[in-house]
């Protein structure tokens, strides 16, 4: 009996998924840690910032869109838009219930402190007690909801009515697993906006590249979260494997150029100070020094692992795999903060080292091209 062309599209999704693709919502304890005592100190006072650096935080103007970023989605085979709704519905239907339940409260989080859970089993309980406490208000402010400093920088809007692209749920919905948990039904909440590229995708891993550069010691896990917080987009059945590697491409659009704009720049070391004060002194030690002593959210070798998959997914490079990789003006900003005095040269040529293959789906030249290649995890840990 020969089976209908989604069914064999689909079972070999599956296959393929279940070689490369992580599937578990917790994640396995690393190597026991040192065993490390610290004693807690006074945290220092900190207060939001002025009105006059809200209102006008920024030196360079926004781009008018990241459309020409992200036209590589049009280029697309039928083949490969076969594919990618196949692995949506693969990676979908096999989630566990831990994951399933894990994705539905990332999509409730988005712009919010989710990320931050990646910091470790100290200082990301002490983040969360000194968002409680308020004592974080310039974290807050810069990162923290649609309002915040860098959400005035964080839009796809714009792309997703140029692409119009329909979702996984609403294309093929008979295939597609809902997932809720009694919060306002989230398919509701995006019916027939655009899928390409992910929104929340796009919110996580900017703010994992802003959080990693205030936390380099720990700058592969967060990467990791980010990555993470993409793929439950795709187990949500919201969103394809493409439309979270353009949020991923858009995210390292943005984020290197919130970090070399000079306005907010100097707001981002203010919080920066902030942030790393507050962590030492609830814990009661400098920052390398935690990080060596718990347990990270996964080892780091995972974690440079599961953002490497997350950046291509079961796609292989089908385009032009002889094309030279040119890094995109300003992504070394990314990755300044992992290699402190290099110059801006070095950090472009771990950038180019470290990169993916030429030829995967969304890989471009040119001048607006690169961007999909670009291993920010890899490149955190170069040397």
């Amino acid at each position: 009996m020969v089976r209908p062309k989604w069914t064999r599209i689909i079972a070999a999704a599956v296959a393929a998924v279940a070689l490369v693709a992580p599937t578990a919502a917790t994640h396995a304890p690393a190597a026991a840690a040192p065993a490390c005592t610290f004693t807690s100190t006074a945290v220092p006072m900190s207060t939001g910032f002025t009105a006059a650096q809200k209102s006008d935080p920024f030196t360079t103007a926004a781009p008018a869109n990241h459309i020409a970023i992200l036209d590589g989605f049009s280029h697309t085979s039928p083949l490969i838009r076969q594919q990618n709704l196949a692995e949506t519905v693969a990676v979908n239907t096999t989630a566990s219930p831990a994951t399933a339940r894990y994705a539905v409260d990332d999509n409730y989080a988005i712009e919010g402190p989710a990320i931050f859970n990646a910091l470790g089993s100290q200082l990301a309980p002490a983040f969360s007690a000194a968002l409680r406490a308020g004592q974080l208000p310039k974290t807050s402010e810069l990162l923290l909801g649609e309002e915040s400093i860098a959400g005035e920088r964080i839009s796809t809007t714009k792309e997703k009515k140029y692409f119009q692209y329909p979702r996984p749920f609403e294309v093929a919905p008979q295939l597609i697993r809902r997932y809720g948990d009694g919060r306002p039904d989230l398919y509701t909440a995006v019916k027939g906006s655009g899928s390409y590229p992910s929104g929340h995708t796009t919110w996580g891993y900017t703010q994992a590249f802003l959080i990693a550069s205030m936390l380099p010691e720990v700058g592969p896990q967060i990467l990791a979260r980010g990555a993470e917080y993409g793929y439950h987009r795709i187990v949500l059945g919201v969103h394809y494997p493409l439309d979270v590697m353009g949020g991923r491409m858009l995210a390292q659009a943005t984020a290197s150029d919130l970090l070399g704009d000079p306005g907010f720049a100097a707001l981002f070391a203010a919080a920066r100070t902030e942030l790393r004060g507050v962590l030492q002194a609830r814990v009661g030690a400098p920052i390398g020094s935690i990080a060596a002593c718990q347990q990270p959210w996964e080892p780091t070798a995972t974690a440079l692992a599961d953002y490497r998959q997350r950046a291509s997914y079961s796609f292989l490079p089908t385009g032009d795999t002889a094309s030279a990789l040119t890094v995109p003006a300003g992504a070394e900003n990314l990755i300044r903060a992992a290699h402190p005095g290099l110059s801006t040269a070095q950090l472009r040529n771990i950038l180019a080292r470290t990169a993916l293959p030429a030829g995967y789906p969304l890989d471009k030249s040119g001048p607006t091209g690169g961007w999909q290649r670009l291993d920010i995890a890899r490149a955190w840990v170069a040397r």
